[in-house]
């Protein structure tokens, strides 16, 4: 049903409560207003999911409810938004307290479930990655996108945007992944320029959300805006223009009575100055008014706790909503009927997927987005991911191709360097591989390779970690994870040209502290390459000045001629 929209019946929610949602009306004076933009009537509005869900009271909760939330009257009606998840399908795990995460994200579901909340969730897009972490390619982008998209319609999400990172897979791939054999959640892209004949039954200009037996509709659609169109490196792709496909919609739309609208735009807000026209998320708002709900893009990784409202001529709002990167947080938008001759209000909160919403240990296996990152792991090393990523010249490689350095494991370091090793040995460094093995929840983390990339020697260097059996001695974050491949330095330990190559954050003698700061600046940089922001939340506030004393490994005078 390309050309048009799709529909959703909603299935196994005989026993979940009736809820009414009426048209929403301005009114002067509260803040909180949405209007349905001069479309008449009562809607009736329940929550849907398209996969059988237990009925609300049976659901025991999994988490807290958020303190904005937990002042909240019970909504008519709870949106849930997401979106620019790029890759981050749970946090790691190498440090706490870190946030995102599908396990959490259908946790904090279950909180408003549990609260008897009718919900219906939605997700901008951009899902998958662009690349991996450190000095991998994107081998795991299409598997990740496809249990994201997995672990969304265990979720009961309605829709999902498209943009830019779903296209940087290349958008036959990544359609062909997911939606090839599954419609749920539907992917909605209304000016996808010639998508019917493309990508057949796979994406859709908008979708009703609908139950026949009651007068409530509401409807869904997606946009790609200029600036990301501009920028889609899929040169198979290509999109109309924003407002003309809105304008069919549009028309669809008012045929089909859909009293609530709601459009994912795959684009950015900025309020134009005085003496601009309206331009991207505002010029779509004004022009399209009957969207009462857009959810945009993000610039920055946090985003703003308020929504934006931006007022009409005749009084209503559009709330325009942004959730930030890496799925660290959804947002929340309640909607109340207008009751007693009030006007209809909304209120709005930015939830933050913390520890609040881990699953309970032993619960695992209740968990349905849990499960789904089991069968992740087991599917990497099912199918040897491991072995999947080409292995690329290390710097000192490229740098000296005749002399081939190879890596030899830190065992082979210790004759000379035994005050570094004996240091390294007693280190978190000297045992992480094994952090891997440990893991639990899920498990298998040693066959990740964007685990396993930080967890030992070299992984996707030419000679560099392959596997425990194949290259045992490179296991754990060892010597030549930081000072590159030793073999030429072995050879002759005296060479300048190698210590000046392995030991670049060396103090030199007579340096300034100028000079000084600059050197140690590098090697904090360097050591965020696995210590990044995402990884290790304990690296903010002098990570790198608080650290580096447990792992310094000055050489002493005894070693210093071998």
């Amino acid at each position: 049903m390309r050309e048009g929209m799709d529909s959703v019946e909603p299935k196994g929610i005989g026993s979940l409560k009736r809820v009414w949602f009426s048209r929403l009306l301005a009114a002067a004076g509260v803040a909180t207003v949405i209007a349905a933009a001069g479309l008449g009537g009562t809607c009736l509005a329940r929550w849907m999911r398209v996969q059988p869900v237990t009925a609300v009271g049976m659901v025991e909760p999994w988490g807290k409810m958020a303190a904005d939330l937990q002042a909240w009257d019970k909504p008519d009606l709870a949106l849930v938004l997401s979106g620019e998840q790029h890759g981050y399908i749970l946090p790691c795990g190498c440090s706490r307290p870190q946030m995102g995460g599908l396990e959490r994200r259908q946790n904090f579901l279950r909180v408003l479930k549990s609260r008897g909340w009718p919900v219906l969730a939605v997700d901008a897009g951009d899902i998958p990655q662009k690349g991996g972490p450190v000095n991998l390619g994107n081998e795991q982008g299409l598997i990740k996108y496809r249990y994201s998209m997995m672990a969304l319609k265990e979720m009961g999400y309605q829709a999902v945007g498209l943009g830019i990172y779903e296209m940087g897979l290349g958008l036959f791939k990544t359609l062909g992944e997911y939606a090839l054999n599954d419609t749920a959640p539907r992917i909605l892209a209304a000016n996808l320029k010639d998508a019917a004949n493309q990508y057949p039954d796979q994406t859709a200009a908008w979708q009703s959300v609908k139950d026949e037996r009651l007068p409530c509709k509401v409807g869904i659609a997606s946009v790609v805006g200029p600036r990301v169109a501009a920028v889609n490196q899929d040169k198979t792709v290509e999109f109309t223009p924003a407002a003309e496909a809105l304008s069919a919609v549009r028309k669809e739309m008012d045929a089909a009575s859909i009293t609530l609208r709601v459009l994912v735009y795959q684009g950015y807000y900025s309020k134009a100055a005085a003496n601009e026209e309206p331009r991207e998320v505002e010029g779509v708002a004004k022009a399209f008014p009957e969207f009462q709900v857009i959810l945009a893009l993000s610039e920055e990784d946090e985003p703003s706790s308020q929504a934006t409202r931006i007022r009409h001529a005749d009084g209503h709002e559009t709330v325009v909503v942004r959730v930030g990167h890496k799925g660290k947080h959804l947002g929340v938008l309640g909607l109340w009927l207008g009751k007693d001759g009030k006007p209809a209000t909304s209120k709005y909160s930015l939830v933050q997927m913390s520890e609040d919403y881990l699953t309970p240990e032993g619960a695992e296996k209740e968990n349905p987005v849990a499960l789904l990152m089991e069968r992740y792991t087991r599917e990497l090393e099912r199918d040897n991911y491991l072995g999947r990523h080409p292995q690329v010249n290390h710097p000192f490689q490229a740098a000296e191709p005749e002399s081939e350095p190879r890596y030899v494991g830190s065992e082979k370091c210790q004759k000379c360097h035994g005050n570094a090793y004996k240091v390294w040995a007693a280190s978190g460094h000297g045992h992480a591989h094994q952090t891997l093995v440990e893991a639990r929840n899920p498990g298998r983390r040693q066959f990740d390779p964007e685990c396993i990339v930080c967890h030992t020697v070299g992984y996707g260097y030419k000679g560099g970690f392959a596997s425990l059996e194949k290259t045992p001695a490179l296991v754990n974050v060892g010597c030549e994870s930081c000072h590159g491949p030793a073999s030429e330095h072995m050879k002759n330990s005296s060479d300048p040209t190698w210590h000046a190559l392995m030991n670049p954050w060396k103090a030199v003698p007579g340096e300034d502290e100028k000079k000084k700061q600059s050197r140690l600046l590098k090697a904090d940089q360097f050591c965020q390459t696995c210590h990044d922001i995402d990884n290790d939340v304990t690296w903010t506030n002098n990570g790198f000045s608080r650290k580096w004393p447990k792992v310094a490994h000055p050489t002493p005078e005894a070693e210093k001629n071998r």
